[in-house]
């Protein structure tokens, strides 16, 4: 079932279901459709009062077993932070919502949600929300490790001998925060003492201009630790973007390919 789908499931029982108690409720096969879900939805008006929620959201949220129908969310989760009370907001401020993994810490929760909020209206008049949600905690979790996984390949610093060690640049470096390279690939070098690093370039093939600042601020930085620099494997497509741009020249030795670097350094 489509997003839109769910909600013209909601907007057409909006006028005509009541429940025993005078309060707004979607049919009982409707709401056996929605059951079905693998996503959580939960519908609220504008008192912040439950109109709906499917079983994937009583289980999400953890209010299986109890009668919600008429009840208020803050009534229903009186600590839960504000920075998680998106259909609230939405209701309140008329503003709908996306959040790809929002932190749901608090109370038992421990995950990840993705959730989308949606106003619902009739004749163009708002009557209340609903919000779409997903636990992508194991999602989030294993892209963060491949993160970090992918960042530590940036910062990869191989000891060779004699002093010298070994920095293989990854096309991932263009992608993450450039203190995270600085920081760990000198707190690296340091660690192992070397005097020469050699600087690969042999993987990257597309760059920008805040490519050659990073690298020649990583270069200064190596400098000033009484390290030496050189650079190998720049393919010409590199050294164009370069001379193009407006970064000083880098008083560094170049070398076509890093065997040669090798060659040259251990002579």
């Amino acid at each position: 079932m489509s997003r839109r789908e769910i909600e013209l499931y909601i907007e057409e029982d909006r006028t005509i279901n009541l429940n025993t108690k005078g309060e707004q409720m979607v049919t009982q096969k409707k709401a056996d459709v929605l059951d079905q879900l693998s996503l959580g939805v939960l519908v609220i008006d504008l008192e912040y009062q439950i109109i709906h929620i499917n079983r994937q959201g009583k289980r999400l949220l953890q209010v299986e077993g109890l009668h919600l129908i008429g009840k208020s969310v803050y009534e229903l989760f009186p600590d839960a932070p504000e920075e998680v009370r998106h259909v609230e907001r939405t209701v309140e401020k008329l503003e709908e919502v996306k959040v790809d993994a929002m932190p749901y810490h608090w109370g038992n929760h421990d995950m990840y949600l993705s959730i989308q909020t949606k106003l619902l209206k009739e004749s163009d008049e708002v009557y209340g929300a609903m919000v779409e949600f997903t636990d992508v905690t194991q999602y989030y979790e294993r892209e963060q490790k491949l993160t970090e996984w992918m960042e530590d390949m940036s910062v990869n610093v191989i000891p060779l001998s004699d002093g010298i060690a070994l920095l293989p640049l990854q096309p991932i470096l263009d992608q993450i925060e450039f203190q995270y390279i600085l920081d760990r690939g000198l707190h690296n070098v340091a660690n192992m003492n070397a005097n020469r690093l050699i600087i690969d370039c042999s993987t990257i093939s597309r760059v920008d201009v805040v490519f050659f600042d990073k690298l020649s601020k990583l270069i200064q930085s190596l400098a000033l630790m009484g390290t030496s620099v050189v650079i190998s494997g720049m393919k010409p497509v590199l050294a164009t973007t370069w001379v193009a741009s407006n970064v000083p020249p880098m008083k560094v030795q170049f070398y076509t390919t890093l065997q040669i670097a090798l060659r040259e350094l251990y002579q």
